[in-house]
């Protein structure tokens, strides 16, 4: 990292720590039991997600339908259901974009979207739906029992769906909805929220939705604070592309679900499709990086995330314009999985390489591409670097990992290959511990690479010769 941002973090972490700590700490060991927010109104940003009476017109499916109207989870693949229902691998075309979670029993669950019909289409999604699997053998069989698919809601479709556990075990499910509303319904895009009621069993029962806004608030897990507080990320995606307009954003929530406050990145043109994951420093500061076009940026809160210093590009390219994710392990190390690939012009013309252990380039011959070459990294000193790696997969087009640790250390990690590609389209799952890690390859008995969560190929559907999608 940046000298200067060494110097800077060391000169204003002491004269920010009392502050921040009061922050961290419940609100009864507070000086003053309450967050103070920046000047950013949640309202403004999530739009007003009070939601009306059960009696109101928009919550009687199917009459009256606007952004507001809840959605529902569906169960498939019970006893009892017929055979044929839409949803079925060998019907699907297309998917990718997972996560994954366990229960506090060691139950696996897994999400991502997918489609019969086409690729993703944004801004609308039209024909998506976000599929929610399980394994209760350590992730050898997988089986899907609930899609997200708001399809009967005016055309509406899936994207970025989301798994995550918060600070009381609980496992919660976002889904994030698109109808097209013809500019006239400020919750087109809506986020809401489901939490698992019995977590160990297949077919769990759900809570009632929750509206969380109308930002893109499902791509990254939130940061769990020690007081249960949580930073959730958000980003405008409607406006990537667009110059000079803020877009990336956090909301630190309650534990109670409230909104504390808003926060904002400053304006940063290079940035992409951000999906930013903060991780809290040992000094107490936040870190995150985000994706932009040559590769990571990284940006630093002193203040529980309510401001942010920009850092520009991190020294180590990984992962161009494609999403990483950063989680701090209970050995305090950092855990960072990412697209270990670099990016030069040579002769104008764009070379995708990697550098091996010994230090030495290599130029991607059989994939070149960005998305490859999925790796596990290490950091000892809170990701100021990365000396430890291994590499999880270079089978092809790897892209968007999710990760989560079982309570025995191990770290499991799924991750997309080819999303509408012949015989691809797969959800990976690997688990590796620390010690795999800091080895460089596998040496734990129960570890694994690339056990196949989903493949719709191998079960008569995929995408197939002559398929336009």
């Amino acid at each position: 990292m940046p000298t200067f941002v060494s110097f800077v973090r060391q000169s204003i972490t002491f004269l920010l720590a009392c502050s921040f700590t009061t922050n961290l700490l419940p609100c009864c060991l507070s000086n003053t039991g309450t967050l103070h927010a920046q000047a950013v109104d949640p309202v403004s940003v999530l739009g007003d997600t009070s939601v009306p009476g059960s009696d109101h017109v928009s919550q009687r499916f199917p009459y009256g339908i606007t952004g507001k109207t809840p959605p529902s989870l569906t169960k498939i693949n019970h006893k009892g259901q017929p055979p044929y229902h839409r949803h079925r691998l060998n019907l699907r075309v297309f998917q990718g974009c997972p996560q994954v979670e366990i229960s506090d029993g060691g139950r696996l669950w897994a999400t991502w979207f997918g489609s019969n019909v086409q690729a993703e289409r944004a801004p609308f999604h039209h024909d998506q739906f976000s599929v929610i699997s399980t394994s209760a053998d350590g992730g050898k069989t997988w089986k899907e029992v609930f899609v997200f698919d708001p399809s009967e809601l005016l055309g509406g479709g899936a994207s970025d769906p989301m798994l995550w556990k918060d600070s009381q075990g609980q496992i919660r499910f976002i889904g994030l909805r698109n109808i097209d509303f013809k500019g006239h319904d400020e919750f087109a895009t809506s986020a809401w929220e489901f939490t698992m009621l019995d977590p160990e069993k297949e077919h769990t029962a759900w809570s009632e939705p929750r509206l969380l806004g109308n930002k893109n608030i499902s791509v990254m897990k939130p940061l769990i604070f020690p007081d249960g507080t949580i930073l959730r990320s958000m980003d405008d995606f409607k406006l990537v592309g667009v110059r000079d307009k803020v877009r990336i954003r956090f909301l630190k929530e309650g534990v109670d679900g409230k909104p504390l406050f808003v926060s904002e990145l400053p304006v940063d043109n290079d940035a992409g499709f951000a999906e930013q994951m903060p991780i809290i420093r040992k000094d107490g500061s936040l870190f995150t990086f985000y994706r932009a076009k040559k590769g990571q940026k990284f940006a630093e809160s002193f203040d529980g995330g309510k401001t942010w210093e920009l850092g520009g590009y991190y020294p180590m390219q990984f992962s161009i314009n494609t999403k990483c994710i950063l989680k701090t392990l209970p050995s305090g190390r950092v855990l960072l999985v990412a697209n270990d690939v670099q990016m030069k012009d040579v002769g104008g013309r764009r070379v995708y390489h990697f550098t091996d252990e010994n230090g030495e380039e290599h130029e991607l011959q059989k994939h070149k591409t960005a998305r490859t070459r999925m790796t596990a990294y290490l950091s000892e000193d809170d990701g100021e670097t990365f000396p430890h790696k291994m590499l999880l997969c270079d089978d092809g087009q790897i892209s968007y990992p999710s990760a989560t640790l079982g309570k025995d250390g191990s770290i499991y990690i799924v991750y997309d290959q080819g999303r509408g590609t012949i015989g691809q389209h797969t959800i990976f799952l690997s688990k590796i511990t620390e010690e795999d890690v800091l080895a460089g390859k596998l040496i734990h008995d129960g570890s694994f690479l690339n056990n196949i969560v989903s493949r719709p190929s191998d079960h008569g559907g995929g995408r197939r010769e002559g398929d336009k999608l």
